[in-house]
């Protein structure tokens, strides 16, 4: 079986929710991919999953929450960090930025709500104004995550090369999303009216060399 990465942007709410997964053997693949996935705009929510792993010969041997090693700078706001479960924090508009109206109606936002109740404008902000900002301005994002910090392992021979699909053995969605397993390679095609786990008679899912993108 191959070795391979994996980078996983995804949201998960009830019985929906959406996917963005990048499979490749170029780690410089996996991190592009994590960087467009912030400047995209498709991250605009702490509850989402952003998750790097890695595939030796099939097994999973490495799984990393990227929220930890990442830091998003917004032009005329401070630099936003992240927590292990991916809260954000810092954000705050910068003197005489254009973020200064709208920290302004955020806190008069926030009388009207009972103190438990209250989101911190960091928060406030990714859900009313990154998307905009992602789509208006994208230039003005700037993503930065520690990958030497993260120390990835290279991969072991052989890899999975393009052109091959994987299935990817999972158990039952957690808090969190659904816990990776261990891997098969896929050498024939599966067509998009087939099922891949009446295929492989196990709980899975299918992914192809390069960039996934589902919605649940």
């Amino acid at each position: 079986m191959y070795s391979f990465y994996v980078f996983e942007g995804s949201f998960h709410q009830g019985g929906g929710g959406w996917e963005d997964i990048e499979v490749s053997s170029s780690l410089s693949e996996i991190k592009e991919a994590a960087v467009d996935y912030i400047r995209l705009g498709n991250w605009a929510d702490s509850r989402d999953d952003f998750v790097v792993r890695v595939y030796q010969e099939g097994k999973l041997a490495v799984e990393e929450d990227l929220y930890p090693f990442l830091q998003v700078k917004v032009s005329g706001l401070t630099t936003i960090s992240f927590e292990g479960n991916g809260k954000p924090r810092g954000g705050v508009p910068e003197p005489g930025s254009e973020y200064e109206e709208g920290w302004r109606e955020y806190e008069e936002d926030q009388t009207e709500y009972e103190l438990e109740d209250r989101r911190e404008w960091v928060e406030f902000f990714l859900i009313h104004g990154f998307a905009e900002t992602a789509t208006e301005s994208p230039g003005d994002i700037e993503v930065t995550i520690d990958w030497p910090r993260l120390a990835l392992p290279e991969l072991t021979q052989p890899v999975l090369p393009e052109g091959k699909g994987v299935f990817v053995r999972q158990g039952e969605r957690g808090e969190r999303g659904e816990r990776w397993k261990d891997a098969v390679a896929v050498e024939g095609e599966i067509g998009p009216d087939d099922d891949p786990e009446e295929l492989f008679e196990e709980r899975g899912r299918y992914f192809t060399y390069g960039y996934n993108s589902m919605f649940l």
